[in-house]
């Protein structure tokens, strides 16, 4: 009667812990929204094929510079910056003002994101 009692009893706590133990799916949890600034800014065929003449060498660089894992940490994301800077140039060519502004704003709002989710330095 002992033994039925503690196999009943482990089956039990198997069938109540399992759940716990399962790991969430990805489709579970909410995804962070981050939309196309290029749709957001509604640009013309014009405009996308400027950018993506101008911008061709530039995403070039980029790439070369992801996979060069020999440079240090910091050394690259100070290219990778520079990069950025250059990337922004070539949008205020293309951009009229009111997509410029538009443009600037969503810089500025997933700027704002991004220091919201890193910890604060004491």
């Amino acid at each position: 009667m002992i033994k039925k009692l503690t196999m009943l009893a482990l089956a039990a706590a198997v069938a109540m812990g399992t759940p716990l133990l399962a790991d969430d799916k990805a489709e579970d949890k909410p995804k962070a929204k981050r939309t196309n600034i290029l749709a957001e800014l509604g640009l013309d065929k014009d405009q996308r094929k400027k950018l993506n003449e101008l911008g061709k060498g530039l995403r070039e660089k980029q790439a070369e510079l992801r996979k060069n894992k020999d440079l240090p940490r910091k050394e690259r994301a100070a290219k990778m910056k520079a990069l950025n800077a250059e990337r922004n140039e070539i949008m205020k060519k293309v951009l009229n003002e009111d997509q410029l502004k538009k443009y600037e704003e969503i810089l500025a709002k997933r700027k704002a994101a991004g220091k919201k989710k890193k910890p604060q330095d004491k």
